[in-house]
C-alpha cells in the first residue's frame, strides 16, 4: 500500500512538472519559412535580368510586429497569419503577402510565391492641426512634437513614430505600407503654450474622424490624410554609424536627418524614431539620384536632468571620408528599400 502511494505521488509530481512545461507552450507553435520555392520579378533597372530571379540572402519575413530572416524561427499562437515577404536590389524593392498557418509543434514551410516589384512600399500620414478629425487645435503653432500611434505600426499600439513639421504648418511621417486597410491610427501631440520650455499638455489624443471612431487606412486615404509613396528607410546606429561609436548612446534624446536627400539646401530636418534594438530610423521619399548626401544630427541628455547638454552633434561622415551618399549608404545597409 505504501509503495502504491509513493508511486502515485511520484506520478503526480512528474505530471505537475511536465504539465507546467506544456502549459507554457500550450496553444503556441514554431514556424520557419524557407525561400526554396520563392522568386522575385526581374528588376527593370537591370538590363541583364529577364524573367523570375532567385530571392537574395537579405530577404525578410514580417509577421505582426516581428521581422526575421528566412530560416529563422517565429514562435506564435496557433492560428492563421499574413506573412509579408520582402527583398530588394540596389534599385528596387519586391514584396508579397502569403497566408501561413501556425499549429502546435514545429513546422517548416516553403511557400511558392513570386515577389512583385513595388510601385509603392510606404504610406505618408499627414496631421493638420487645423482640420484633423474635424477639429482645430488651439495654439497649433505651439505644438512641440507629434507622434503616430496605432495598429498600423504595431499590433499592440505600443510604438510611437515621430512626425516632422512642414513649412505649411502640417506634420507628416512615412510608415511601412500595410495590406490590411482596416488598421487604425491616431496622433498624440504635445504643446508648450506659454513657451517656457515645459510642455503643459503631456499627451493629447487626436485620433477620431468626424464620423466617429479612429481613422482606418481606408477612410484616411479617402480623406487625403494617407497617400501611397515610394520610400527609403534610413537607419542610424549610434554604435557603428560612420565607423564611430557614440558615448552614452542610451542618453540620446532625439535624432534628425539632414541633407540634399530631403531638401536641396540642406535646410529640412526629419525626425527619426527609436527602435527596440537601440537604433533610430526614418523613412524618406525615395530618390533616383544616388549621389545625393545626408547625415544625422543628434542631441543628448547625459546627466538626465531634462536639459540637452549637446545642442547639436553631427554624425555624417562615412569611414572613407565625406558624407554618405545614397549609393554608399545602400551598400553599407544604412538605406533599405524593403522594410
Amino acid at each position: 500500500m505504501k509503495k502504491a502511494i509513493v508511486y502515485l505521488l511520484l506520478a503526480t509530481l512528474l505530471l505537475t512538472v511536465t504539465g507546467c512545461g506544456l502549459s507554457k507552450q500550450q496553444g503556441f507553435g514554431e514556424l520557419i519559412i524557407l525561400g526554396d520555392k520563392m522568386a522575385r520579378e526581374a528588376d527593370p533597372e537591370n538590363i541583364e535580368e529577364e524573367g523570375a530571379q532567385p530571392v537574395s540572402a537579405k530577404t525578410t519575413v514580417k509577421i505582426g510586429d516581428e521581422t526575421k530572416n528566412l530560416g529563422e524561427t517565429f514562435v506564435l499562437r496557433n492560428g492563421d497569419y499574413n506573412a509579408y515577404i520582402s527583398d530588394s536590389t540596389e534599385k528596387s524593392g519586391f514584396a508579397e503577402t502569403v497566408k501561413v498557418e501556425v499549429k502546435l509543434g514545429k513546422q517548416t514551410v516553403k511557400p511558392k510565391v513570386l515577389l512583385k516589384r513595388l510601385e509603392f512600399n510606404a504610406l505618408k500620414l499627414i496631421y493638420d492641426p487645423a482640420s484633423f478629425g474635424g477639429n482645430t487645435v488651439a495654439d497649433a503653432d505651439k505644438i512641440t512634437q507629434v507622434k503616430v500611434k496605432g495598429n498600423i505600426t504595431s499590433e499592440d499600439w505600443s510604438r510611437l513614430d515621430n512626425l516632422s513639421k512642414n513649412a505649411d504648418g502640417t506634420w507628416s511621417v512615412i510608415v511601412p505600407a500595410v495590406s490590411d486597410e482596416t488598421l487604425q491610427f491616431g496622433f498624440v501631440y504635445w504643446q508648450d503654450v506659454d513657451e517656457d520650455g515645459v510642455e503643459e499638455v503631456a499627451e493629447e489624443w487626436a485620433g477620431g474622424n468626424p464620423d466617429g471612431g479612429n481613422y482606418t487606412v481606408e477612410t484616411a486615404k479617402v480623406a487625403g490624410i494617407v497617400t501611397d509613396v515610394l520610400g527609403m528607410k534610413l537607419i542610424y546606429d549610434p554604435a557603428s554609424f560612420g565607423g564611430n561609436t557614440v558615448a552614452d548612446a542610451d542618453k540620446i534624446t532625439q535624432v534628425k536627418v539632414k541633407g540634399n536627400i530631403t531638401s536641396e539646401d540642406w535646410s529640412r530636418l526629419d525626425n527619426l524614431s527609436k527602435n527596440a534594438d537601440g537604433t533610430w530610423s526614418v523613412i524618406v521619399p525615395a530618390v533616383s539620384d544616388e549621389t545625393l548626401e545626408f547625415g544625422f544630427v543628434y542631441w543628448q541628455d547625459v546627466d538626465g536632468d531634462g536639459v540637452e547638454e549637446v545642442a547639436e552633434e553631427w554624425a555624417g561622415g562615412n569611414p572613407d571620408g565625406g558624407n554618405y551618399n545614397v549609393a554608399t549608404a545602400k551598400a553599407a545597409g544604412i538605406i533599405l528599400l524593403s522594410f
